[in-house]
C-alpha cells in the first residue's frame, strides 16, 4: 500500500487517530477499484458481504418503487456504506455510481476483527451511523414541508455536505441537478418541481450556476 492510500484512509473520520502502523494492517486487507459512472455496485439481491469506502467521485443510494427511483442518500468521498442488513432478506436498496469513483472494499468479517481489535472504533461507528440517520430523519420531517420547501431543505442539505470533509473538498463532485433527479430526491412530481423552482426563481431564493442549481446568497 502506497502512502497516497494510507493517507486517503486516515482522512476517513471513522479511522481518525488510528496510527500507521495499525491503518497499514487494516489497509492489507482492502481491496481498491475504480468504478464508472452508472455502474451499480449492488443490488437488493446481493449479498451483504463487503464494506465499501467512497474515495473519489459519488455514489447514489436508492430504492426502487414500482419503478419510481426514490433516492435514499447521494454520498460524497469519506463516506462508508453497503447493502448490510440486518436480518437476512433485510437488504432493500440500489448502490449506483452517479460521478466516475474510486472506492476501497473491505469484507465484512475482516472489518468486525478490527471493531473487535479497536474497542474505540464501535463508537466512532455509533456517532457516524448517528449522523447519518439525523440527515435521514431531517428528510423524513422534510416530507411535512410543502413543495418549496422541501426544495430548499434538500438543497440546504445538499450544500451542507458538499462543503464537508477534506476528502469531498479535494475529490469531490457538484452534480447538475436536473428536475427529474431534484423530484427523485423530494419525493414530488417533475411537474411540481419544475412550478415550485419557477416561483423560487422569481422569488430571489434560488438561481441557477454553471447549469447547477444553488441557494441564492
Amino acid at each position: 500500500m502506497n502512502r497516497q492510500t494510507l493517507w486517503y484512509l486516515q482522512q476517513v473520520d471513522l479511522f481518525e487517530g488510528i496510527s500507521d502502523e495499525e491503518m497499514m494492517q487494516l489497509a492489507g486487507k482492502i481491496v481498491e477499484r475504480e468504478c464508472l459512472k452508472k455502474e451499480l455496485l449492488y443490488t437488493p439481491f446481493d449479498e451483504g458481504d463487503v464494506i465499501y469506502i467512497l474515495k473519489k467521485g459519488e455514489v447514489t443510494l436508492y430504492y426502487s418503487h414500482y419503478g419510481k427511483r426514490l433516492i435514499i442518500d447521494v454520498l460524497k468521498p469519506g463516506s462508508i456504506f453497503g447493502n448490510i442488513g440486518f436480518k437476512e432478506g433485510n437488504n432493500t436498496h440500489f448502490a449506483e455510481v452517479t460521478a466516475d469513483a474510486y472506492v476501497c472494499t473491505l469484507k465484512v468479517e475482516d472489518f468486525l476483527k478490527v471493531i473487535k481489535a479497536k474497542p474505540e472504533l464501535m463508537m466512532k461507528l455509533i456517532k457516524v451511523m448517528s449522523a447519518q440517520l439525523s440527515d435521514y430523519e431531517a428528510k423524513l420531517k422534510s416530507g411535512l414541508f410543502d413543495a418549496k420547501e422541501k426544495i430548499l431543505d434538500y438543497l440546504e442539505r445538499k450544500e451542507a455536505k458538499e462543503n464537508s470533509g477534506i476528502l469531498n473538498k479535494l475529490f469531490g463532485v457538484k452534480s447538475k441537478m436536473t428536475h427529474e433527479v431534484l423530484a427523485q430526491h423530494t419525493g414530488l412530481s417533475r411537474e411540481t418541481v419544475t412550478r415550485a423552482i419557477r416561483d423560487l426563481k422569481k422569488e430571489g431564493v434560488v438561481k441557477v450556476v454553471d447549469g447547477r442549481l444553488e441557494l441564492s446568497g
